[in-house]
Parts: structure tokens; C-alpha cells; sequence
């Protein structure tokens, strides 16, 4: 049941003893003579009918009177400060609070990165968009990565508080304006690469593990829900690996960049249902040339865009040579893990959400407003060159012994290169790779 307000309750009960009093006001006006009349009682309505219209008028009634508030600017700028240099007028240069891994732990990015990210947002309107003065974006920012960066309670506004000394609700104001204004840089470091890149990223591919004109690798993954939807779809939120997650389908490049993603589907959706649809899926000749495709797993429906790995059939044994060719597929596909694992490590927010679906459209459109933001943030920071903390990480990546480009026919008129006609058999481009891969000697 929705909860109700200490403020709504009181108006409740001061109406209605208003709508009794004007009752009884009613019945002395047509039974009681003037002389007779109560004007006391008359005053006091009056009274009771005023203070219905003020309470109505305020948004407040039970706030206190002096709110308390620390000076969270001292808690931020501690974080901030790096030591200095040594002085004349001092004896021993002054030591920063936080040391460079205590930071990194903390905002999940180093100093460096997080000025960088600090000047492509501090222009951004939100910033500057109320009459009243804002905290500095910088502390802002700090109590955004501070939430995507903590698993648990740890992120909820209570603990933000306590910890930077701010309002309640000035912590859910910070991390909105944040992620309104990392959104902004969307197109500049989330986006499908264009026909000159995907050469770029397929040569690479091809150089490190052996695939010809592959451009991505697709992995489904769950984010998994810290509450019980409370919405009318509820069970379907409930998948095979935990209680309530999200399904969420991620296309990544070697460089373990998030070119493509698609959220908001139930837990128990399938990965090649989320994967169907994607405008890639809907769409491939806005995204792939003909020779084109990404890889997966064997969860995946094989197309001339999608080469998935053999499914074994239950109870027995796939072929030797389909084995091998999963087995070179798997060193390619594990950049995806690394990449799920490497958002995962980085924003530990997604391995417990703790904000509660309802069937109003606005709890899952906040939720996957933030999604959007991590994964642009995840992006910039690969950009900013970022270190990889492998302590965050499930699993290294593994990488191929295939180094010879040459190798791989990029020659005009080779099979691989023909287009696959629409009407050929579903797994058409995987039997093709298969046959040039044993052809080559690749397995």
C-alpha cells in the first residue's frame, strides 16, 4: 500500500473535523434563534477553516526548525587534496587524506580520470539551471561515483549523509544532475562505429584470434535487484541465477568498449530474445557490411550476421571438429565476460539495485537512466586510459596465438567475403568459418 504522509494524515483529520463543526454550524443557523446563536463556536470554526487552508499551502508542517548540517565541504575537499610539496614555513610536506589507491577504491577512478571527467560536465546547464547556488559540481560528481560505486545499503541516501554531511535530499538531487549530465556526452563516447572503424576493430580481431570481418561480441548478463517488484509482472523478474535481476543484452570491441546494449527486460527473458530486439537485429544493414557479424554463445540464434558456438546435444558428444571450433570461439568470446566483469568491478551498484520497480514507468526509467549513465562512464574511462583494477574482475582475459593478418583472406572474391544470400540456412556463416578455420590450420 502506498505509505501516506504525516502532512497528508493531519490534513485528513483536521477536514474532517472541519466537515463536522460546518455541520453543526448549519443546524444551529436554521434551529437557534439569533439570540441564541454561539458565537464562540462561530470563532472557533473560523479558526479550524483557517488552519486547513494554511496547512494545505505549505509543504512542510513537520520540519524542524533548524535542519542539521555538517560542513561537507571539509569531507569533500580532504578527498580531494593531494600532497603537497614541502615548504619553507613547513617542516614536513602536509599528507593527503586519501592515497591514490584510496581514492581509486572509494570514486573507482583515479585522480586524474576524475578531473578529466569533471571538465566535460562542469559546463553542462543542469549545473547552472536554479536560482539557488549549487555545491560545487566536483562534490556532486564525487557523491554520484560514490553511489555506482558502492554495493548495498552503502549507496542509500542515509549513508550518503552520514558520510558527506548533506541533506537527504540533496544526495538524490547530486546524482540526478550528474547523470543528466553524463548522458549529454552519449554521442561522443557510446556509439555504433562507423564502416572505417569496424575495419579498424576486425583487422585487430582478426590479428590477436584468428576471426575474419568479425566487428563485436555480444553476452547477455543480469543485474540483479536488491527488491521485490511491486508491480503486476513481478514473477516475471525472477530468473534461473538470482531472486529479481534485469536481463540486459552488451555488444562489445576488443577493447572491451560497449558499442550496443539493451536493458529493461525481466529477468527470466532469454538472451536471444533481448538480442532480437536490438536494432542490430532489426536493422543489420545499418550496422554490418555483408561479410560482417559479431560472436556468441550457443545461446544465440546463428544468422549472417551472428556466429554462435555449437550447442552439445543433451546426453551426448558434438563432433571433434565442432569442439574445436568452440573452443577458438570461447578464447574470442571471453573479452565479453571481461568486459561485463570489468562493469561490474568498477560499478558494484549493478550487482544489488536498490531502487524499486513499481508500475509506474518512472522507478524502471530512473533505474535505466542510470544503467545509461555507467555504461558511458565505463566507455570514458577505457578512453581516459584508465588502469584496470584485476582485483575487480571475475576472470582475465585469455588471448589467441594467431598474430599473422596475412593469414585471413581480405582479398576480393574469397568465400568469406561473398554476401550470405537471404534465403541460405540459418548457421550458413558459421560453416563457412568453420571450413576456412580447418582450411588454415587455426585448429
Amino acid at each position: 500500500m502506498p505509505r501516506i504522509s504525516k502532512r497528508r494524515r493531519f490534513i485528513k483529520e483536521l477536514t474532517s473535523i472541519l466537515k463536522i463543526r460546518l455541520a453543526a454550524r448549519q443546524y444551529r443557523t436554521l434551529f437557534e434563534d439569533e439570540d441564541g446563536v454561539d458565537t464562540a463556536a462561530n470563532c472557533v470554526d473560523l479558526v479550524v477553516a483557517t488552519a486547513v487552508a494554511k496547512a494545505r499551502e505549505r509543504r512542510f508542517l513537520f520540519r524542524r526548525h533548524s535542519y542539521r548540517k555538517g560542513k561537507s565541504t571539509d569531507v569533500f575537499q580532504e578527498d580531494l587534496r593531494i600532497e603537497e610539496e614541502q615548504t619553507q614555513q613547513q617542516q614536513q610536506p602536509e599528507s593527503c587524506w586519501l592515497s591514490e589507491d584510496e581514492f581509486v577504491r572509494k570514486y573507482r577512478m583515479s585522480r586524474d580520470s576524475f578531473y578529466k571527467l569533471l571538465a566535460k560536465i562542469i559546463g553542462h546547464d543542469i549545473f547552472h539551471s536554479t536560482r539557488r547556488k549549487q555545491e560545487p559540481v566536483e562534490h556532486q560528481l564525487m557523491t554520484f561515483l560514490r553511489f555506482i560505486g558502492t554495493e548495498g545499503s552503502g549507496s542509500s541516501n542515509d549513508n550518503q549523509r552520514y558520510m558527506f554531511r548533506i541533506g537527504y535530499g540533496s544526495a538524490h538531487c547530486y546524482r540526478r544532475r550528474v547523470a543528466t549530465a553524463i548522458l549529454s556526452l552519449k554521442d561522443e563516447y557510446y556509439k555504433w562505429p562507423d564502416e572505417e572503424e569496424r575495419l579498424d576493430i576486425s583487422l585487430e580481431i582478426l590479428k590477436k584470434y584468428g576471426f575474419p570481418h568479425c566487428v563485436g561480441i555480444a553476452d547477455g548478463t543480469l543485474f540483479p535487484l536488491a527488491f521485490e517488484p511491486e508491480s503486476e509482472d513481478a514473477p516475471d523478474y525472477s530468473g534461473r541465477k538470482h531472486g529479481y535481476s534485469l536481463s540486459t543484452m552488451i555488444i562489445c570491441d576488443q577493447k572491451r568498449r560497449i558499442r550496443h546494449y539493451l536493458a529493461g527486460f525481466p529477468g527470466s527473458a532469454h538472451d536471444n530474445r533481448i538480442f532480437k530486439a536490438t536494432n542490430l537485429v532489426r536493422n543489420p544493414q545499418d550496422y554490418f557490411r555483408p561479410r560482417e557479424y559479431l560472436i556468441g554463445d550457443s545461446a544465440f540464434e546463428n544468422s549472417n550476421f551472428m556466429v554462435s558456438a555449437f550447442k552439445k546435444t543433451r546426453g551426448g558428444a558434438i563432433p571433434i571438429d565442432q569442439e574445436k571450433f568452440n573452443e577458438k570461439l570461447a578464447s574470442l568470446r571471453i573479452i565479453s565476460e571481461h568486459t561485463i566483469g570489468m562493469l561490474k568491478g568498477r560499478f558494484p551498484w549493478l550487482r544489488s539495485i536498490r531502487l524499486k520497480i513499481t508500475d509506474d514507468p518512472r522507478s524502471l526509467r530512473s533505474i535505466l537512466t542510470l544503467i545509461e549513465a555507467t555504461v558511458i562512464l565505463h566507455n570514458m574511462l577505457i578512453e581516459f586510459g584508465e588502469e584496470e583494477r584485476l582485483d575487480w574482475l571475475d576472470e582475465d582475459d585469455t588471448a589467441s596465438d594467431i598474430d599473422d593478418a596475412a593469414r585471413a583472406p581480405y582479398e576480393e572474391g574469397d568465400a568469406l567475403n561473398v554476401a550470405i544470400p537471404n534465403e541460405a540456412r540459418k548457421d550458413e556463416r558459421r560453416t563457412r568459418l568453420m571450413y576456412y578455420m580447418e582450411e588454415h590450420h587455426y585448429f
